[in-house]
């Protein structure tokens, strides 16, 4: 009757209860890329020269990740361009593709709900049947997106103040649910932090301990100002941005044994910042104690045990800790009901999804996909998708740049194979897979080498001899049937299994009717859109190929001919910046492009009257 999230940690853990520190919170970064200069008036020479290698081989040649350099990117040969927000990104595409875009105004409720709902006249209809989603089905959806955090969360719980109304979460929920989850790995606005004091430090002693960012003058801060200063060495001084969440603000007493040190981490927030005007509070600091072993070696002085201490807050674990599937669940709750208002529903592949290069099966990520249901409820029942509309692709990966730009390389690698995946599935309208081995003399014509004993599964030669008759005939066997009356259906044998001759398993899902879903039928160029995420961000790709590069790609073959469009073998990469989503203002504005992003792949459009659509 009650349905309830498995993977909720909402409520598992009090914030208001001390316990063992979790490990040191981690930096967000984001990839910092200096993409090689692709060639932009003809193929590469790594494509055409003597040795050409070729893109499979060099692939093929990748044994671990760190295998991946800039030379995996110049074969690509992919034209990065700068961040651009979502007005810039849907001008580039063909069409009037900007005028998909919702206005900023439609954060604001509609004045006329009632004339919005029921006015029939200029109704939009899409590529599959459905209204165009209006301003009340944005605003119904976007109003979720706008509260706050903690009032949020405490929904989830039930443990929200008295007397504050209840909110109603229902397109969103999943989404707020995962947004916890990933607070108790990223949201270290609430960190507080209990150390030794510092002068039983040298005694070895347990008390308290206050660092620089505690803004409060004691009778005491004369004798700690030299740990003070060590500590602040340590853990960084405090910023000036305010925490996502409202920290908790506590009087400092100059004569209690426990004083407290708040984190702030590296999260940026929306409110305001703290006046420094109230003597008696305590600011949060920049940074949370390092990760175990305590014990870390300052720069002056001898190093303090931290391993003693307490902590008083969100997180259980920090960002690299947290499991991926979080992430995972979190993102793709995010899109689901942005893509439920075009018909849109988001599913993971249900084959294993590899990138085609020629004779090699390379395979990528792709956490999920956006798939068009069928117009036909019986299809639609049976399972069966159309597209893919866009993709949605999450990685771990943390503390970029720590390794130089090795990191970088790698995950842009990583995002390119998701969205030429994508392309390729798109590439398939009309076509059906050739599978490995078809028509082939090895798949067809059955053989036996010859050897003693035998086939495989047929008493002869040598081992006759120990086999025995059976009693009784096959025919003389009793049949066995089902309490209905059915036929048991008997399992072939392991023998039997090897004698099918068959060709290779196909890798194009069978109930997926695979379609370029809005792209422009006047040009050759497809548009590809992914949703890339890191950290607890989300940015927006943008991927422009041509089909001559996804055929080189597929099949290795180079145009006889050039052809009219010298850049064909150049793809044009477009991303977003990074778009917070402990954020408001960023998940709203995210929300806003991926509704553009929809509206515009859904269109109802125009096909030429050669272009003949797959049924």
């Amino acid at each position: 009757m009650f349905s309830f999230s498995g993977n909720l940690l909402a409520g598992q853990h009090d914030t208001k209860k001390k316990r063992a520190p979790p490990s040191r919170p981690v930096p967000i970064t984001f990839p910092n890329l200096q993409p090689p200069n692709p060639s932009t008036t003809g193929p590469p020479p790594a494509w055409t020269g003597r040795e050409k290698s070729g893109i499979p081989a060099h692939f093929l040649s990748l044994k671990k990740p760190a295998d991946v350099t800039e030379d995996t990117l110049a074969l690509l040969n992919v034209t990065f361009q700068s961040a651009c927000d979502f007005e810039t990104l849907l001008s580039s595409l063909s069409n009037d593709a900007q005028s998909h875009l919702p206005p900023k105004d439609w954060l604001k409720a509609p004045e006329h709900i009632d004339l919005l709902m029921s006015s029939g006249s200029n109704v939009t209809l899409l590529s599959n049947g459905r209204r165009k989603p209006d301003h009340n089905e944005f605003f119904v959806r976007a109003r979720e997106l706008l509260f706050n955090n903690g009032d949020a969360f405490s929904t989830l719980t039930r443990k929200g103040p008295k007397g504050q109304a209840t909110l109603r979460l229902a397109h969103f929920r999943k989404f707020w649910e995962g947004l916890d989850n990933l607070a108790y790995y990223w949201d270290n606005s609430l960190d507080e932090y209990w150390f030794p004091n510092a002068d039983a430090v040298e005694k070895g002693g347990e008390t308290s301990l206050t660092t620089s960012a505690v803004h409060t003058p004691s009778r005491d801060q004369g004798a700690r100002s030299e740990t003070n200063a060590k500590v602040e060495a340590e853990l960084g001084s405090p910023g000036d941005e305010e925490p996502r969440k409202k920290a908790k603000v506590e009087a400092v007493s100059s004569t209690g044994s426990a004083q407290s040190v708040k984190s702030n981490g590296f999260s940026s927030g929306n409110a305001a910042s703290s006046s420094s005007g109230h003597p008696s509070r305590v600011l949060p600091a920049r940074v949370a104690p390092p990760k175990v072993p305590w014990a870390r070696n300052l720069e002056h002085g001898n190093p303090v045990d931290l391993s003693k201490g307490s902590y008083r807050g969100y997180r259980i674990g920090n960002g690299a800790e947290m499991p991926d599937q979080y992430r995972i669940d979190c993102v793709r709750a995010f899109l689901e009901p942005i893509a439920w208002a075009f018909g849109v529903t988001l599913s993971q592949h249900r084959r294993p999804p590899v990138l085609k290069l020629e004779h090699l099966r390379f395979p990528v990520r792709v956490s999920s996909a956006a798939w068009r249901s069928p117009q036909d409820r019986t299809r639609a029942r049976q399972g069966w998708m159309e597209g893919p509309v866009l993709g949605m692709q999450c990685r771990s990966d943390v503390n970029f740049g720590s390794t130089g730009h090795a990191d970088s390389v790698l995950d842009a690698v990583r995002e390119l194979g998701g969205l030429l995946l994508l392309a390729q599935e798109r590439a398939r309208e009309g076509k059906t897979e050739a599978r490995g081995g078809e028509g082939k003399w090895w798949t067809t014509k059955e053989r036996w080498g010859g050897g003693p004993g035998g086939e495989v599964g047929d008493a002869q030669g040598a081992s006759d001899a120990l086999i025995k008759e059976p009693s009784t005939a096959p025919e003389d066997k009793p049949s066995h049937r089902n309490p209905d009356g059915s036929k048991t259906r008997r399992r072939p044998t392991p023998a039997e299994a090897w004698k099918v001759l068959r060709p290779s398993h196909p890798s194009w899902d069978p109930k997926v009717v695979y379609e370029a879903i809005g792209k422009d039928r006047s040009v050759l160029w497809d548009d590809v859109f992914m949703v890339s995420s890191l950290n607890h961000h989300i940015s927006i790709v943008h991927l422009r190929v041509h089909p001559l590069y996804l055929k080189y790609l597929s099949e290795g073959s180079l145009p006889q001919e050039p052809p009219s469009e010298p850049d064909w073998c150049s793809p044009k990469l477009q991303r977003t910046r990074w778009f917070d989503l402990f954020n408001i203002d960023d998940r709203t504005e995210a929300m806003r492009g991926i509704w553009g992003i929809m509206s515009y792949m859904m269109r109802k459009e125009e096909r030429p009257d050669h272009d003949t659509r797959m049924g």
